[in-house]
């Protein structure tokens, strides 16, 4: 390559800028960059005349990104500029490189008018407008990021250089200083112009008025000079650069793009060719490589999700049985049924979207709110909001919705580790993620109305919803699935006929002797208050989401999981384009775990054939470590650390322990991801790994203290060790324990339970209990007031119940019932003042004649709950389950036979 003759440019590769644009201008190469160079020095020349070049918008929102706008252009100059730097433009000349967000500096641009105008404060500023920009927005972005800043930065350099103050040592500073000098010989600027900021130049010896002057010197010595030259200097610099990577690659004949094309010279290209490699290969007078395929476009996505249903019609065309094309589909799927694994959580959930419109239906006063019923909230364990309700969704849904949610959002994939698929400790959480605005909304609607009704406060009022909820309702509209806005008009009329507010006041009395005799002296504090009508509002809500849902849920659904594939499907396209290869498992997780956590969980090879797309490499199913929900392992750290929810009292009175609990409770929050890592590691992970450095430890020895006690903790609640190197997988999680073995189901964990007689007893210390069972159908409900089974009537349809025991005969329960769900209650006329407390505690035991034997010990109650659905038996497949539920009501049996339509007058 070197001893070619007929390359103009390789005695330009260690000249000096002017030598090397002679040498382009001989070529006849330099007239290709009259335009960029024309255009590029105008800004400059209009920036230190002491006017603005962009305008830096920041997003509003974490999710909304800064927007960037090039405003010192003419009208010429923006058509230019729309034609050269368009990102879709420089994508069909074969620049996929090109970054969807980057940080770019635009501040910079505007320094020089910001140190006539601001001159106090004009490097602060300038630093502000940093923007995360999404290059995909605009060209402007694309014309800062390429051609702008990297020029206004290497002219600016002496000002930023000494703003940073002296942090570097006198020999680094000369030689940091020997570079900039050079650099402005070399772009032409006259000697004097960084007379007062090079090293040794007297610069600590002026004042600010001093410093504030030398800057403004600076900006007129550099106004003077040839800006068309300074510019075409520099760029030169840059091409050369260019250059230097061609020739390097190039060894014999000529280089692949993406070869040469680093992170560095990708905006080289972009700047000064268009993104237009061919550009660059004329430039250089270099043919394209044999191999070389500039794609101009990305294929449209193709997804094979839902072709189960063409499976009859394949199978008559072939002239083969149907199940023959459905065992195909499913060995192609990588599954046990021709089901996709996106369609088999869509129709998930389609089921939860019934039980969710059902406990808004339903909701009524003197119920708990119904907040809580999604899980989308911050967990925190060391402080309940009041109001609120942890994992309501196990009290409120179906047992058959819970059991889906739970088993196929049960794993996820880790970005950073994407070699395993772990586990889940918030399915319902990833879920509701999965679902979107619609449940944001819908949800955020009903909760709205219950907390304005009902109190004790509100975050907004129902005449602001639609600006409250505006993100949603924009992604909803974009969906093609709007609300529509006569539903606005009715609630806000809706709120003019609620009662007037009535305050909610606690009351407390005490008595106190005097000489007089006794006092007693009575107080209260107001603690929101409510208005009457929910009913009427919860009404209209419900016809209006109703309607929205017969209209649109099926739509929605789909957009949401073909939306998300198709830019996985689209990201894997232009990753091919840019580097000539599909990506490793690591690159492809950078942008695909999150529609794989959504629709395939975690399953990045299982996303792959949804795209049809060859999978990187196969992850890993490592032991599970978390076999219950996350919000009870985390409660179960928090206690062990020595954790104490806080109470009203010791939150305004005692700041100190409040923020102590908060630490603990976030600790506790992230020995979730703790355990995650764990699985994904094979061996627990390192402060480090795990990022301690970015907590607050509260102990007095800090990290290095409360590292080794959390890690104690963790262990010794983990009830699954990872297996030895070579061992064989454990059985999944739901399946049946040996003859005769005792297993202690955690809240919120399921097993397989065989079909037959089924005994759960219950025993409970502290106070007498009742015991009784409801036989539910798949609406979460009774089908008549037969299904409730009590003393009064101790038999139905395979169910009895006698004295502390339910035995329920699986083979004899109505295909109708789903499950079978054991209620244990406080006996009012025994002993009318108790609740379940820490002194007032149950426990159910499972026995069948098989030999399953299972216990459930839930923790302390602490909300006056008089009620709880203490197990579930329910049917799951072709079989049956049994779940520890552990769920309480502080409404008595009224409150939960409203929840499953028991008549209570009856």
């Amino acid at each position: 390559m070197s001893g070619n003759p007929s390359r103009w440019w390789q005695p330009a590769l260690e000249s000096s800028p002017g030598t090397a644009l002679a040498l382009e201008r001989a070529a006849g190469q330099q007239q290709r960059f009259a335009d960029i160079d024309a255009l590029a020095a105008r800004l400059l020349a209009t920036g230190f005349a002491g006017r603005p070049i962009a305008t830096i918008v920041t997003g509003r929102r974490r999710h909304t990104p800064d927007t960037g706008e090039v405003t010192a252009l003419t009208r010429e100059e923006r058509a230019f500029c729309a034609t050269v730097f368009d990102v879709r433009e420089q994508q069909r000349r074969g620049a996929w490189y090109l970054p969807e967000k980057v940080s770019v500096k635009a501040g910079v641009v505007n320094l020089p008018f910001l140190l006539r105008e601001r001159p106090a404060h004009a490097l602060t500023l300038a630093a502000d407008d940093t923007a995360r920009l999404t290059a995909v927005e605009g060209w402007d972005t694309v014309l800062l990021w390429a051609l702008l800043v990297p020029l206004f930065e290497t002219l600016l350099e002496p000002v930023r250089l000494r703003a940073a103050g002296e942090i570097f040592p006198p020999t680094q500073q000369r030689r940091f200083w020997a570079v900039i000098e050079e650099r402005y010989r070399l772009l032409g600027v006259g000697e004097g112009a960084l007379e007062a900021f090079r090293f040794g130049g007297g610069w600590h010896e002026l004042d600010r008025t001093g410093q504030q002057q030398a800057r403004l010197d600076l900006l007129e010595s550099l106004a003077a000079a040839d800006l068309v030259q300074v510019v075409a200097r520099h760029r030169i610099q840059r091409v050369q650069g260019l250059m230097a990577g061609f020739a390097k690659k190039a060894k014999a004949g000529t280089a692949l793009a993406r070869r040469v094309l680093t992170k560095e010279l990708q905006p080289v290209v972009c700047a000064y060719f268009g993104g237009d490699w061919l550009a660059v290969l004329d430039y250089l007078q270099a043919p394209p490589h044999p191999d070389e395929e500039i794609i101009t476009a990305l294929p449209e996505p193709r997804l094979y999700v839902g072709v189960a249903a063409q499976a009859a019609g394949v199978a008559a065309e072939a002239g083969i049985a149907e199940d023959e094309v459905q065992a195909m589909l499913a060995a192609f799927l990588g599954g046990g049924s021709s089901m996709s694994p996106v369609q088999e959580r869509a129709a998930t959930l389609g089921h939860w979207w019934a039980g969710f419109d059902h406990a808004h239906a339903v909701q009524s006063r003197g119920m708990p709110s119904l907040w809580g019923l999604v899980d989308q909230d911050l967990m925190s364990v060391s402080r309940t909001e009041q109001g609120y309700t942890p994992q309501a969704y196990w009290q409120r849904l179906p047992s058959g919705v819970l059991d889906g949610v739970g088993r196929l959002w049960e794993t996820v994939t880790l970005p950073q580790h994407p070699g395993s698929i772990v586990s889940n400790p918030r399915p319902h959480r990833t879920m509701a993620e999965a679902l979107g605005p619609a449940v944001e909304f819908w949800h955020g609607v009903g909760l709205t109305a219950w907390f304005v009704c009902e109190g004790p406060y509100s975050r907004t009022t129902l005449d602001r919803v639609e600006s409250y909820y505006s993100r949603a309702l924009t992604a909803l509209r974009a969906a093609g699935c709007p609300i529509e806005v006569a539903f606005f008009r009715e609630l806000c009329a809706a709120e003019q006929l609620l009662g007037p507010e009535e305050e909610i006041t606690d009351r407390q009395g005490s008595t106190v002797e005097t000489p007089y005799g006794e006092m007693t002296i009575t107080f209260g504090m107001s603690r929101g208050s409510r208005r009457e009508g929910f009913e009427r509002v919860r009404d209209l809500i419900t016809r209006h989401r109703r309607a929205w849902a017969e209209q649109h849920l099926d739509a929605y659904v789909e957009h949401r999981w073909r939306s998300e594939l198709e830019e996985v499907a689209r990201d894997h396209h232009r990753f091919v384009a840019a580097k000539g290869r599909p990506p490793t498992l690591a690159q492809f997780a950078r942008f695909a775990t999150t529609a794989a956590n959504h629709w395939t969980g975690g399953d990045l090879e299982a996303l792959c054939t949804a795209i049809g797309e060859p999978a990187p490499s196969p992850q890993q199913r490592r032991a599970r470590l978390l076999t219950e929900e996350g919000y009870d392992f985390a409660q179960r750290v928090y206690q062990e650390l020595g954790g104490k929810p806080v109470d009203h009292d010791t939150w305004r009175n005692d700041p100190e322990e409040t923020q102590r609990q908060w630490r603990l409770g976030r600790l506790a929050a992230e020995s979730l991801r703790y355990l995650q890592l764990q699985e994904a590691l094979g061996q627990p992970p390192t402060a480090k790994q795990f990022g301690a450095q970015r907590l607050t430890w509260p102990w007095p020895g800090e990290e290095a203290e409360g590292w080794p006690i959390l890690q104690q903790v963790i262990g010794s609640l983990t009830v699954t060790g990872l297996p030895r190197p070579g061992a064989a997988p454990p059985p999944p999680r739901a399946a049946a324990r040996g003859h005769g073995a005792r297993q202690t189901l955690a809240k919120g964990a399921n097993t397989a339970v065989a079909t037959e007689p089924t005994t759960v007893r219950i025993t409970c210390t502290g106070a007498p209990v009742d015991v009784s069972a409801v036989l539910l159908a798949r609406n979460g409900r009774v089908r008549s007031d037969d299904d409730l089974v009590f003393y009064n009537h101790p038999c139905h349809d395979g169910v009895r119940v006698g004295g502390d025991t339910v035995t329920a005969d699986l083979r004899l329960v109505p295909d109708d019932i789903a499950s079978v769900a054991v209620i244990v209650s406080i006996d009012i006329e025994a002993q009318p003042a108790a609740v379940f407390d820490e002194h007032t505690q149950w426990q159910a035991d499972i026995t069948q004649a098989s030999g399953v034997q299972l216990v459930f010990v839930p923790g302390p109650f602490s909300s006056d709950e008089t009620v709880g659905i203490a197990v579930e038996l329910y049917r799951h497949a072709t079989g049956w389950k049994a779940r520890a539920v552990g769920q309480g009501y502080d409404t008595g049996l009224a409150g939960l036979a409203l929840d499953y339509g028991i008549d209570v007058e009856t």
